[in-house]
């Protein structure tokens, strides 16, 4: 496993003469909230004859090109945004998909839908790939907890807001994303930590340590993000923020009002 650095962007910058890899995992947004190249990573593990993995954020799907039409082998994430909120403790529930060579190597089972004679639609399971059906050496999966309740949840979610609802949902968050981001690096002391494309997440630098930033804003009545980490900035003053589609135009204004306060 090789940890490749960031650009001045923020997204990844790919090495040219790496040691052939097996998978080229990346995350869309990346951990800055930037939008990563997948064309360019595309073309890097075809380069080497690597699987190319994308940690996708189900969100982005309503303004972003699929990871599958940059022909991404293996894509998956996390379907709390729909249905679910952070409150509820877990467990929540995961999504994957995987291009058609890959697909029997997929746990559990795939259900399709088709018609009987009759012409009714029905549902079957047309791919099983159970540690009780084959043999314990073929396993692909192993015996996990029932999360039905979250994934309803989340399929009820879907169906409510369609392709369209999605799209609009994304949209919502992007325009309040860049709304809190301009003006925030409009407050003295706050900069952009860095100047990628972004859609809901996105980091700033601070003048103080964002933990601290964190945690007085947390006595503030705000859930500022996250500190970015040590890798991502030795000094530990990146903050990543997000914006959902929840929050208004007046809390925005609220969060920077307290921004403003507790970084003096």
């Amino acid at each position: 496993l090789v940890d490749v650095p960031l650009d001045t962007h923020g997204r990844t910058a790919w090495p040219t003469n790496a040691e052939a890899p097996a998978a080229i995992v990346v995350a869309q947004a990346n951990h800055l909230g930037v939008i990563e190249d997948l064309a360019a990573a595309r073309r890097v593990a075809d380069q080497h004859g690597a699987l190319l993995l994308v940690a996708h954020d189900p969100v982005a799907a309503g303004l972003l090109n699929s990871p599958g039409s940059f022909r991404a082998d293996v894509v998956w994430g996390e379907g709390q945004p729909f249905g679910t909120p952070l409150s509820f403790g877990g467990p929540y529930v995961g999504y994957s998909a995987v291009s058609q060579p890959l697909v029997r190597r997929l746990p559990g089972r795939l259900v399709g839908e088709t018609v009987d004679v009759d012409g009714r639609r029905g549902y079957v399971t047309t791919l099983r790939a159970r540690e009780q059906d084959i043999r314990r050496e073929k396993a692909s999966s192993n015996v996990c907890t029932n999360q039905t309740l979250i994934a309803v949840a989340f399929t009820i979610q879907m169906a409510w807001l369609g392709t369209s609802g999605l799209r609009e949902l994304a949209l919502r968050c992007a325009r309040g994303t860049r709304y809190l981001r301009e003006q925030l690096i409009g407050t003295e002391g706050i900069a952009p930590a860095v100047d990628g494309p972004i859609l809901r997440e996105f980091a700033v630098t601070l003048p103080i340590s964002a933990d601290l930033v964190v945690e007085r804003l947390a006595d503030e009545g705000f859930l500022a993000g996250i500190a970015a980490g040590p890798e991502y900035d030795p000094t530990g003053r990146t903050l990543v923020c997000a914006v959902t589609e929840r929050r208004t135009r007046s809390e925005i204004d609220a969060f920077v009002t307290a921004m403003g306060k507790v970084i003096r």
